[in-house]
C-alpha cells in the first residue's frame, strides 16, 4: 500500500475540506462530489485502488479457464464494508476528521472481492467466510483501467494452486 509523504498527506486533506464545502454549500451534487472525490484517490492510489481481498469460489472457477469476462470487483458486498456511495458520504458529511481518520474508512472500504457477474447481479451481502482470502502481499489482481490484471504467471499460478489444494 501506498505511503504518503507529508506533502501528499496535506494537499489529499485539503481536497478532502473542499469536497466537504462544496457538499455543504450544495455547490455541487452528492454524486458529483462523491464521484470527484473518488476519482481523484482512484488516480492517487493507482493498481492500487479498487484491490480485491478476496475471491467467490464461482469467480476462482471463472478465471481458472483464463476467462475474465464474467468476472468483476464489487464494492460494499461484505458485510463489514460500505459500498463506494455509503462510504464516500460518510467520510465527507460527516464530522470533520484528520487525513489519518478519513484515509482508514476509505481505504478499507475500497477494498474489493472477486466476483461473477451473475453473482454481483444478486446485490446480497457475503459472509467472509464463504470466500477465498487473496494474499495481499503477493499484489494480485491490481487495478488496470476499469478492471483488474489477470496475468498468467501471477494471479493464474495462485488460482491453480488454490485449486490444487482444495
Amino acid at each position: 500500500m501506498k505511503i504518503h509523504t507529508e506533502f501528499e498527506k496535506e494537499n489529499l486533506q485539503r481536497f478532502y475540506i473542499v469536497c466537504r464545502s462544496l457538499l455543504a454549500t450544495k455547490i455541487g451534487t452528492n454524486i458529483s462530489v462523491q464521484k470527484s472525490f473518488e476519482e481523484m484517490l482512484y488516480g492517487y492510489l493507482g493498481e492500487d485502488s479498487w484491490r480485491p481481498t478476496h475471491i467467490t469460489n464461482d469467480a476462482l472457477k471463472e478465471l481458472s479457464s483464463c476467462s475474465t469476462k464474467n468476472v468483476q470487483r464489487a464494492h460494499g458486498i461484505l458485510q463489514d464494508r460500505l459500498d463506494r456511495y455509503e462510504r464516500t458520504m460518510c467520510i465527507l458529511k460527516n464530522n470533520e476528521k484528520s487525513f489519518d481518520e478519513w484515509w482508514d474508512i476509505y481505504i478499507k472500504n475500497d477494498a474489493t472481492i472477486l466476483l461473477t457477474r451473475k453473482e454481483h447481479s444478486l446485490n446480497i451481502k457475503i459472509l467472509k467466510e464463504k470466500l477465498i482470502e487473496i494474499p495481499q502481499n503477493l499484489n494480485l489482481f491490481g487495478s488496470s483501467g476499469f478492471s483488474f490484471k489477470f496475468r498468467k504467471r501471477n494471479e493464474l499460478s495462485w488460482i491453480k494452486s488454490i485449486i490444487a489444494n482444495h
